[in-house]
């Protein structure tokens, strides 16, 4: 979560239950995702239809929790992260932020994550070369 002033202000825990596989899998079931009706060709509209109420479903349990954070943080920014920021994409961002949108009356850009499903373990090495480089090269009161 980003702030106005651009300074990161944290990640928000717990999201995981809203957003994780199992809770992700549930909407997809609840929209009718993923199921097969016949042999044959697959019907494209019906599988556009059943992608856009997967989409629109995922958002509307998205965008609750991201105006929750939105109304206490005022973030200005929230990124979907994770797969199902990296599977849902544009798409999805836009469908939260106009959910949220009408659910907050603070302005907030929603975008997906550009650093894929490992960002966490990118920023947990990244803060540890700055802890190394802080304490190898950190000036050495006497």
């Amino acid at each position: 979560v980003a702030g106005n002033t651009g300074a990161d202000v944290g990640t928000v825990a717990g999201v995981g239950s809203v957003a994780g596989a199992d809770s992700v899998a549930g909407v997809g079931s609840a929209a009718g995702a993923g199921t097969v009706t016949a042999y044959g060709p697959p019907d494209r509209d019906a599988w556009a239809a059943s992608a856009d109420r997967f989409l629109d479903t995922l958002a509307d349990h998205l965008a609750v929790g991201a105006a929750s954070v939105v109304a206490i943080l005022d973030p200005g920014c929230v990124v979907l992260g994770g797969e199902v920021g990296q599977a849902g994409g544009e798409a999805l961002a836009a469908r939260v932020e106009e959910r949220v949108r009408r659910m907050s009356p603070l302005a907030t850009v929603v975008r997906p994550s550009g650093l894929g499903g490992a960002a966490v373990l990118r920023g947990a090495l990244l803060t540890a070369r700055d802890a190394a480089q802080d304490e190898l090269f950190a000036p050495r009161h006497r």
